[in-house]
Parts: C-alpha cells; sequence; structure tokens
C-alpha cells in the first residue's frame, strides 16, 4: 500500500510544542528512544513508530493510537537522543495537537496553538460566566451571607448546565478517539474481543487511580540514574497529589450539592468541609512542586515548558486558593472583600470544567481512555501471540 507523505503534519504538531525548536526531522530511526523508555517494551516501537507516523504524514494512524498517551514525559528518551530530536517534548506537542483534533468546536485548536488563543478562549469565558453571575446579584449589604450575594440556585442552575454542555463535548471528543482506534485496529487485522472490554476499563482505571505505569516510568532506566528521591517528591506521587486533591474537592462538592441545602449554616467539622478542605490542601502541595521544578528547570522534564504547562496548573492553584480563602469567609465574613473572592472563586471554579475538553486537563479524560484501549487491545494477546504492525 503506498502513502503519499505529508510534511505539513510535521508543522501542524511543531505549533503545539514548547518553542520552536523541536527538531523532530533529525531522528533517524536509531531507536534509542525505544531501548530507554520503560514503557516501551508493552508496545514495540514506542516512541519510535509515533515519530516516523508523523514524519511521513500519517495523520489517520497517529491520532488512532492510543501510544501517545501513555507518555509520562519522564525525559529519559530526550536525554540519549544522539540528534537531539527531543522525543519528550514531540509526545507532548503530539497530545496537544490530538486534543486540538478530537474537538468538534474549534476552541481547542485555538487554546492549544498559541499563547494568545489560549488567553482569548479563557477570557471568553470568564465573561460570559461572570455576566450570568451578575445577571442573578440583588443589592445587598457588604455583611450579607456569600449565598445572598450570588443565590445559590443560580449557581447551581448555570452549574448543571454547564456540567451538561462540557459532558457532551467530551463525551464527543472521547468517541472520535474511540472510532478511529476501532478503525485504525481493523486496518490492522487485530481482532478486538467485546468481552475483554469491560477487565480493560477496570484495568484501566485501577491504572488512573494507583498510578501503576507512572510508577514504571518513574522508576528509570537512565544512565547513570537519576538522584533518588524521598519517597514524597517522586514525580507519581506529585501527580497524585494533585489529582487526588481536585478529585476529592469534586466529591466533596457534589457530596454537598446532593445531601445539604445550598447556602445552609454548617459547622467548620462537616464531614463535607473537612473533605473539601484535605483535597485542596494536597492538590496545592503537589502544585507546589511542580511550580518549583519548572522555575528551577533542572531535570530534563522541567527544562522546557508550553504555556498550557503553566496555564492550567496555574488557573487549577487560583481556583483551590479562592476556594479555601471562600471557606474562611463564611466563617469569618470578610465583607465585600469576601463577596470579591466567592465571586472570583465561583467564576475560575466555571472556567476550569469548561476548559476540561480543551486544554492539558484534558488528559484526564483521553488518557484513561488509552490505557483502556490499550488493555483491551492486548487482551488477545494473553491466548494468543499477535505481531504488532510495523511502519
Amino acid at each position: 500500500m503506498t502513502h503519499v507523505v505529508d510534511r505539513s503534519l510535521l508543522r501542524k504538531i511543531k505549533r503545539h510544542g514548547a518553542g520552536s525548536k523541536l527538531d523532530v526531522d533529525a531522528c533517524f530511526q536509531c531507536g534509542n528512544c525505544t531501548a530507554v523508555c520503560p514503557l516501551a517494551e508493552d508496545s514495540g516501537g514506542f516512541p519510535r513508530r509515533l515519530i516516523r507516523m508523523a514524519q511521513l504524514g500519517m495523520e489517520k494512524e497517529l491520532l488512532a493510537s492510543e501510544d501517545i498517551w501513555r507518555c509520562y514525559a519522564c525525559g529519559e528518551c530526550t536525554q540519549t537522543c544522539p540528534r537531539q530530536a527531543d522525543p519528550a517534548e514531540f509526545m507532548a506537542a503530539t497530545r496537544s495537537y490530538a486534543i486540538s483534533r478530537y474537538d468538534f468546536t474549534g476552541l481547542a485548536a485555538l487554546a492549544n496553538r498559541s499563547v494568545l488563543g489560549n488567553l482569548a478562549v479563557f477570557a471568553l469565558f470568564s465573561i460570559v460566566f461572570g455576566l450570568l453571575l451578575a445577571s442573578a446579584q440583588a443589592p445587598v449589604s457588604p455583611q450579607a451571607p456569600l449565598f445572598d450575594f450570588i443565590p445559590g440556585w443560580w449557581i447551581h442552575a448555570i452549574g448543571v448546565a454547564l456540567f451538561v454542555v462540557v459532558g457532551i463535548s467530551a463525551a464527543l471528543g472521547m468517541f472520535a478517539m474511540f472510532a478511529r482506534f476501532v478503525m485504525g485496529q481493523r486496518r490492522k487485522g487485530v481482532p478486538l474481543r467485546l468481552g475483554a472490554l469491560p477487565g480493560a476499563i477496570a484495568s484501566a482505571v485501577t491504572d488512573a487511580l494507583m498510578h501503576r505505569r507512572f510508577q514504571r516510568c518513574d522508576s528509570g532506566q537512565a544512565t547513570p540514574p537519576p538522584p533518588v528521591e524521598p519517597w514524597y517528591l517522586r514525580a507519581w506521587v506529585v501527580h497524585a497529589a494533585v489529582m487526588g486533591g481536585f478529585l476529592t474537592m469534586l466529591l466533596a462538592t457534589t457530596l454537598d450539592f446532593l445531601f445539604k441545602p445550598i447556602g445552609s449554616p454548617v459547622p467548620p467539622w462537616y464531614p463535607m468541609r473537612i473533605l473539601g478542605l484535605v483535597g485542596g490542601l494536597t492538590c496545592l502541595y503537589g502544585l507546589a512542586i511542580i511550580f518549583l521544578r519548572r522555575i528551577r528547570a533542572a531535570q530534563p522534564p522541567w527544562r522546557k515548558s508550553a504555556f498550557s504547562d503553566w496555564f492550567f496548573p496555574s488557573l487549577l492553584a487560583a481556583t483551590v486558593l479562592t476556594g479555601l480563602a471562600t471557606e474562611v469567609s463564611v466563617y469569618a465574613p470578610l465583607g465585600s472583600v469576601g463577596h470579591g473572592i466567592f465571586f472570583t472563586h465561583v467564576v475560575l471554579a466555571m472556567d476550569l470544567v469548561a476548559m476540561l475538553p480543551l486544554t492539558k486537563f484534558a488528559h484526564v479524560l483521553y488518557r484513561t481512555l488509552a490505557l483502556t484501549l490499550f488493555a483491551w487491545r492486548h487482551a488477545p494477546a494473553r491466548e494468543h501471540v499477535t505481531v504488532d504492525a510495523q511502519i
């Protein structure tokens, strides 16, 4: 089967990288990246094969591969590359490009291609949510409770509508990824057993929550080996703190909406308050280490940072900090300052949810789906030998 080389694909992917020095053209398929990658044994040719797809312009095959989401950016491939092709940055740029291609609205492409595009989408959402919240405000005294300043029922209504819209958008994006994967496997002749899918889903969710592959990646195979870090500073622990803290806060907020009347007073030791506080502090711990490592840029994974690498953690940190400050203002009223903090927090929280399928935050969706597809594709290998198609 012949294939016409499309050089434009590589140029498009480069636009999503951290700067203009992503020299993927320099890769001559030596295989060093595959040799040192802690995850390459699961899929022969990873990540070398993906680079070749990009060089040849094989967009369909590249976007159909779940392998682009299985990289945890340890940076060992970049360290050992004799051509300075920077495979780790290529993988990050490809994931950003994939997010743009899976999205049907065009907003992800705008947000991921440039700093101005990202800020424009953020500003658009902030203005819309700000106006929606302001539309329900009534004149109140500076000491009025927060939910007199912005009615809780109005926040709830906007939140439900937002989750529905974002849920549909995310579902469409994940379906696009799923459909590309299934069609890609059919073209290769790889069998997919429907009965193996539930087990693959369970394996992927467990993997995502327990960070099993991330732990393997974090163990490293670098030569010389990286300095041994305390367990609480390991990359997978930091990532787990951010993700686990966020999910804990989301759980606390959800339970609050389900079991407590909006705006009703509760003591500081109310279980949902404590759960949200623990989640917020855990998330901030992980974010603080991430910011420090990106500022110092001493280790390979942190030496290059795209704007999206700063934007999402900053948005998440601002949301958490204003949320904690809002909790303080509930029990120690801050007057108009408290109202301003509350308003800012609600707008930022809505921005965070709205940008879920559009920015780096989409990893939580696509990586989990990719782990599912990977486990599903390899399920027959337990009983039959499956030869992975090579380029």
